[in-house]
Protein backbone atom coordinates (compact mmCIF):
# COMPACT_ATOMS: atom_id res chain seq x y z
CA UNK A 1 0.00 0.00 0.00
CA UNK A 2 2.92 2.34 0.72
CA UNK A 3 3.74 2.44 -3.14
CA UNK A 4 0.17 3.98 -3.97
CA UNK A 5 -1.41 0.75 -4.38
CA UNK A 6 0.71 0.21 -7.37
CA UNK A 7 1.12 -3.07 -7.34
CA UNK A 8 -1.15 -5.27 -10.24
CA UNK A 9 2.20 -5.76 -11.94
CA UNK A 10 4.98 -5.17 -9.14
CA UNK A 11 3.50 -7.84 -6.89
CA UNK A 12 5.74 -10.60 -5.92
CA UNK A 13 4.36 -12.20 -2.66
CA UNK A 14 1.66 -13.57 -1.26
CA UNK A 15 -0.45 -10.43 -1.60
CA UNK A 16 -0.89 -11.11 -5.01
CA UNK A 17 -3.78 -13.17 -4.12
CA UNK A 18 -5.67 -9.80 -3.66
CA UNK A 19 -3.98 -7.22 -6.04
CA UNK A 20 -2.94 -9.47 -9.14
CA UNK A 21 -3.62 -13.42 -9.00
CA UNK A 22 -0.91 -13.83 -12.05
CA UNK A 23 1.82 -12.97 -9.56
CA UNK A 24 1.44 -16.55 -7.53
CA UNK A 25 3.66 -18.43 -9.61
CA UNK A 26 6.36 -16.20 -9.63
CA UNK A 27 6.78 -17.12 -5.20
CA UNK A 28 10.01 -18.53 -4.04
CA UNK A 29 8.96 -20.24 -0.99
CA UNK A 30 5.41 -20.85 1.04
CA UNK A 31 4.49 -17.79 2.67
CA UNK A 32 2.24 -17.18 6.22
CA UNK A 33 0.50 -13.57 5.80
CA UNK A 34 -1.00 -11.00 7.91
CA UNK A 35 -2.14 -7.61 7.98
CA UNK A 36 -3.85 -5.18 10.34
CA UNK A 37 -5.21 -2.00 8.99
CA UNK A 38 -6.41 1.16 11.66
CA UNK A 39 -7.99 3.27 9.14
CA UNK A 40 -9.73 6.61 9.50
CA UNK A 41 -13.36 7.14 11.09
CA UNK A 42 -13.07 3.79 13.22
CA UNK A 43 -12.79 1.69 9.91
CA UNK A 44 -10.47 -1.77 10.26
CA UNK A 45 -9.48 -4.35 7.63
CA UNK A 46 -7.79 -7.35 8.30
CA UNK A 47 -6.46 -10.53 6.50
CA UNK A 48 -4.62 -13.29 7.00
CA UNK A 49 -3.56 -15.58 4.36
CA UNK A 50 -1.30 -18.76 2.89
CA UNK A 51 0.75 -19.00 -0.70
CA UNK A 52 3.00 -21.40 -1.99
CA UNK A 53 4.58 -22.28 -5.14
CA UNK A 54 3.91 -25.05 -7.36
CA UNK A 55 6.64 -27.15 -9.06
CA UNK A 56 8.00 -23.63 -10.12
CA UNK A 57 5.17 -23.36 -12.94
CA UNK A 58 2.41 -22.59 -10.06
CA UNK A 59 1.14 -20.92 -7.29
CA UNK A 60 -1.98 -20.81 -5.17
CA UNK A 61 -3.33 -19.19 -2.19
CA UNK A 62 -5.78 -19.06 0.60
CA UNK A 63 -6.78 -16.24 2.65
CA UNK A 64 -9.64 -14.32 4.36
CA UNK A 65 -10.26 -10.64 4.47
CA UNK A 66 -12.29 -8.78 7.23
CA UNK A 67 -13.44 -5.28 7.31
CA UNK A 68 -15.95 -3.12 9.04
CA UNK A 69 -16.75 -0.85 11.50
CA UNK A 70 -18.68 -1.39 15.26
CA UNK A 71 -20.62 0.96 17.57
CA UNK A 72 -22.64 2.61 14.86
CA UNK A 73 -26.14 4.35 16.59
CA UNK A 74 -28.93 3.12 14.48
CA UNK A 75 -31.94 4.21 14.34
CA UNK A 76 -35.60 2.36 13.43
CA UNK A 77 -38.23 3.94 10.70
CA UNK A 78 -39.74 5.93 13.10
CA UNK A 79 -36.36 7.98 14.18
CA UNK A 80 -36.01 5.97 17.53
CA UNK A 81 -32.64 5.46 18.90
CA UNK A 82 -31.99 1.80 18.89
CA UNK A 83 -28.81 1.80 20.34
CA UNK A 84 -25.21 0.29 18.67
CA UNK A 85 -24.82 -1.63 15.47
CA UNK A 86 -21.70 -3.41 14.11
CA UNK A 87 -20.77 -3.62 10.51
CA UNK A 88 -18.74 -6.20 8.78
CA UNK A 89 -17.70 -7.70 5.33
CA UNK A 90 -15.60 -11.00 5.46
CA UNK A 91 -14.09 -12.79 2.00
CA UNK A 92 -12.76 -16.19 1.50
CA UNK A 93 -10.13 -16.20 -1.09
CA UNK A 94 -9.18 -19.23 -3.24
CA UNK A 95 -6.53 -18.38 -6.06
CA UNK A 96 -4.30 -20.05 -8.97
CA UNK A 97 -2.28 -19.05 -11.32
CA UNK A 98 0.17 -20.80 -13.86
CA UNK A 99 2.87 -19.67 -16.33
CA UNK A 100 1.18 -20.85 -19.66
CA UNK A 101 4.74 -20.88 -21.79
CA UNK A 102 6.09 -23.27 -19.08
CA UNK A 103 3.07 -25.52 -19.40
CA UNK A 104 2.98 -25.25 -23.08
CA UNK A 105 6.99 -26.06 -22.94
CA UNK A 106 6.04 -29.71 -20.95
CA UNK A 107 4.73 -30.66 -23.76
CA UNK A 108 7.77 -29.67 -25.84
CA UNK A 109 6.03 -26.45 -28.00
CA UNK A 110 6.72 -22.68 -27.71
CA UNK A 111 10.25 -23.86 -26.75
CA UNK A 112 11.82 -20.80 -28.38
CA UNK A 113 10.00 -18.48 -25.62
CA UNK A 114 10.93 -17.48 -21.94
CA UNK A 115 8.95 -20.00 -19.62
CA UNK A 116 8.19 -16.67 -17.46
CA UNK A 117 6.69 -14.93 -20.28
CA UNK A 118 3.14 -14.91 -19.47
CA UNK A 119 1.14 -15.66 -16.06
CA UNK A 120 -2.62 -16.08 -15.72
CA UNK A 121 -4.35 -16.13 -12.42
CA UNK A 122 -7.84 -16.79 -11.00
CA UNK A 123 -9.06 -15.92 -7.64
CA UNK A 124 -12.69 -16.99 -6.52
CA UNK A 125 -14.31 -15.38 -3.20
CA UNK A 126 -17.06 -16.13 -1.25
CA UNK A 127 -18.53 -12.86 0.63
CA UNK A 128 -20.88 -12.34 3.46
CA UNK A 129 -21.61 -8.45 4.73
CA UNK A 130 -24.21 -8.52 8.13
CA UNK A 131 -25.42 -5.41 10.39
CA UNK A 132 -25.91 -6.55 13.94
CA UNK A 133 -27.06 -7.08 16.58
CA UNK A 134 -30.48 -5.36 17.05
CA UNK A 135 -33.60 -6.95 16.42
CA UNK A 136 -35.00 -4.18 14.84
CA UNK A 137 -31.92 -3.93 12.18
CA UNK A 138 -30.91 -7.43 11.55
CA UNK A 139 -29.26 -7.65 7.97
CA UNK A 140 -27.52 -10.35 6.23
CA UNK A 141 -26.01 -10.46 2.59
CA UNK A 142 -23.85 -12.76 0.84
CA UNK A 143 -22.43 -13.58 -2.49
CA UNK A 144 -19.90 -14.56 -5.05
CA UNK A 145 -16.96 -13.09 -6.95
CA UNK A 146 -14.38 -13.92 -9.70
CA UNK A 147 -10.78 -11.74 -10.29
CA UNK A 148 -8.69 -12.36 -13.15
CA UNK A 149 -5.10 -11.40 -14.10
CA UNK A 150 -2.80 -11.53 -16.43
CA UNK A 151 1.43 -10.74 -15.59
CA UNK A 152 3.48 -10.83 -18.50
CA UNK A 153 7.49 -10.40 -18.36
CA UNK A 154 8.61 -7.92 -21.18
CA UNK A 155 11.93 -7.97 -20.24
CA UNK A 156 14.22 -8.56 -16.86
CA UNK A 157 13.80 -5.08 -15.73
CA UNK A 158 9.85 -4.70 -17.10
CA UNK A 159 6.55 -6.11 -16.34
CA UNK A 160 2.95 -5.11 -17.75
CA UNK A 161 0.21 -6.50 -15.32
CA UNK A 162 -3.34 -6.70 -16.05
CA UNK A 163 -6.27 -7.08 -13.68
CA UNK A 164 -10.57 -7.43 -14.04
CA UNK A 165 -11.78 -7.21 -10.37
CA UNK A 166 -14.99 -8.08 -9.10
CA UNK A 167 -16.61 -10.18 -12.44
CA UNK A 168 -20.24 -10.76 -11.17
CA UNK A 169 -19.98 -10.07 -7.77
CA UNK A 170 -22.93 -9.32 -5.79
CA UNK A 171 -24.05 -9.20 -2.67
CA UNK A 172 -28.10 -10.98 -2.42
CA UNK A 173 -29.44 -9.83 0.78
CA UNK A 174 -33.07 -10.26 2.31
CA UNK A 175 -34.87 -7.10 4.08
CA UNK A 176 -37.77 -8.98 5.56
CA UNK A 177 -36.24 -8.33 8.95
CA UNK A 178 -35.90 -4.82 9.32
CA UNK A 179 -38.83 -3.73 6.71
CA UNK A 180 -42.07 -4.23 6.80
CA UNK A 181 -42.66 -5.09 2.87
CA UNK A 182 -38.70 -6.32 2.73
CA UNK A 183 -37.58 -7.78 -0.46
CA UNK A 184 -35.08 -9.67 -2.11
CA UNK A 185 -32.13 -6.94 -3.25
CA UNK A 186 -29.18 -7.69 -5.02
CA UNK A 187 -26.45 -5.15 -5.10
CA UNK A 188 -23.69 -5.97 -8.08
CA UNK A 189 -20.20 -4.78 -7.24
CA UNK A 190 -18.36 -2.59 -9.68
CA UNK A 191 -16.59 -4.15 -12.09
CA UNK A 192 -13.21 -2.53 -11.66
CA UNK A 193 -9.92 -3.57 -14.35
CA UNK A 194 -6.46 -1.88 -13.51
CA UNK A 195 -3.43 -2.06 -15.98
CA UNK A 196 -0.06 -1.80 -15.02
CA UNK A 197 3.98 -0.99 -15.76
CA UNK A 198 6.75 -2.10 -13.30
CA UNK A 199 10.37 -0.71 -14.22
CA UNK A 200 13.30 -2.16 -12.22
CA UNK A 201 15.58 0.63 -13.13
CA UNK A 202 19.71 0.51 -13.19
CA UNK A 203 20.27 1.23 -9.80
CA UNK A 204 19.72 -2.12 -8.63
CA UNK A 205 17.83 -0.53 -5.22
CA UNK A 206 15.41 1.28 -7.13
CA UNK A 207 12.09 0.32 -8.51
CA UNK A 208 8.88 2.16 -10.12
CA UNK A 209 5.42 0.87 -10.74
CA UNK A 210 1.93 2.87 -12.06
CA UNK A 211 -1.54 1.87 -12.52
CA UNK A 212 -4.26 2.65 -13.97
CA UNK A 213 -7.77 2.04 -13.02
CA UNK A 214 -11.45 2.20 -13.94
CA UNK A 215 -14.55 0.80 -13.26
CA UNK A 216 -18.02 0.27 -15.25
CA UNK A 217 -19.77 3.24 -12.92
CA UNK A 218 -17.21 5.71 -14.60
CA UNK A 219 -14.37 6.05 -12.16
CA UNK A 220 -10.84 6.38 -12.89
CA UNK A 221 -8.12 6.21 -10.31
CA UNK A 222 -4.08 6.92 -10.92
CA UNK A 223 -1.58 4.76 -8.52
CA UNK A 224 1.94 5.21 -8.78
CA UNK A 225 4.76 4.09 -6.41
CA UNK A 226 8.44 3.84 -6.04
CA UNK A 227 10.73 1.62 -3.44
CA UNK A 228 14.36 1.63 -2.64
CA UNK A 229 15.95 -1.16 -1.03
CA UNK A 230 19.40 -1.35 1.17
CA UNK A 231 20.54 -4.77 3.01
CA UNK A 232 17.24 -5.85 3.47
CA UNK A 233 14.99 -2.74 4.33
CA UNK A 234 13.09 -1.16 2.14
CA UNK A 235 11.57 2.51 1.83
CA UNK A 236 8.67 3.28 -0.08
CA UNK A 237 6.24 6.27 -1.17
CA UNK A 238 3.74 6.87 -3.49
CA UNK A 239 0.35 8.41 -4.63
CA UNK A 240 -3.00 6.69 -4.16
CA UNK A 241 -5.06 8.99 -7.16
CA UNK A 242 -6.25 11.44 -4.52
CA UNK A 243 -3.40 11.07 -1.16
CA UNK A 244 -0.03 10.34 -0.52
CA UNK A 245 1.58 7.17 0.94
CA UNK A 246 4.67 6.20 2.91
CA UNK A 247 6.11 3.53 4.81
CA UNK A 248 8.66 1.00 4.92
CA UNK A 249 9.66 -2.75 5.55
CA UNK A 250 12.30 -4.88 7.05
CA UNK A 251 13.04 -8.39 5.80
CA UNK A 252 15.74 -10.56 7.84
CA UNK A 253 16.95 -13.79 8.06
CA UNK A 254 14.91 -16.65 11.31
CA UNK A 255 16.72 -19.90 10.70
CA UNK A 256 18.56 -21.58 8.10
CA UNK A 257 16.03 -21.41 5.17
CA UNK A 258 13.34 -19.05 6.48
CA UNK A 259 13.00 -15.24 5.97
CA UNK A 260 10.52 -12.67 8.19
CA UNK A 261 9.31 -9.38 6.37
CA UNK A 262 7.73 -6.76 8.65
CA UNK A 263 6.37 -3.97 6.83
CA UNK A 264 4.43 -0.23 7.57
CA UNK A 265 2.12 1.76 5.21
CA UNK A 266 1.03 5.49 6.63
CA UNK A 267 -1.93 6.76 4.07
CA UNK A 268 -2.70 10.07 4.51
CA UNK A 269 -6.69 11.36 4.39
CA UNK A 270 -8.43 12.79 1.46
CA UNK A 271 -11.14 14.96 3.20
CA UNK A 272 -10.04 15.18 6.22
CA UNK A 273 -11.18 12.21 7.46
CA UNK A 274 -8.34 10.88 9.32
CA UNK A 275 -5.06 8.79 8.43
CA UNK A 276 -4.90 5.60 8.30
CA UNK A 277 -1.99 3.01 9.67
CA UNK A 278 -1.17 -0.49 7.75
CA UNK A 279 0.85 -3.42 9.16
CA UNK A 280 1.49 -6.18 7.67
CA UNK A 281 3.88 -8.95 7.92
CA UNK A 282 5.05 -12.33 6.29
CA UNK A 283 6.51 -15.22 7.57
CA UNK A 284 8.81 -17.51 4.07
CA UNK A 285 9.84 -20.86 4.65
Amino acid sequence: MAMGNAQVASANDGYGMYYNPAALPNLQKKQFLASYSSMSLDRQFNYIGFALPLRGIAGASAGWINSGVNDLRSYNSIGEDTGQINHGLNAIYFSFAAKIIALAQADKALMSLPSDLINIGVTAKFIREDIDDDADFDYKGQGFGIDLGVLIKLHQDWRIGYQLKDLNANLRSNTDDIFERGSQLDNDFPLTQKAGVFYKTPFSWLVVAYDFEWSNKGEERHHIGTELTADGVAGRIGYDNDRFTVGGGIKFQTFKETYMSLDYAFMDDVVDEGISHVFSWRFLF
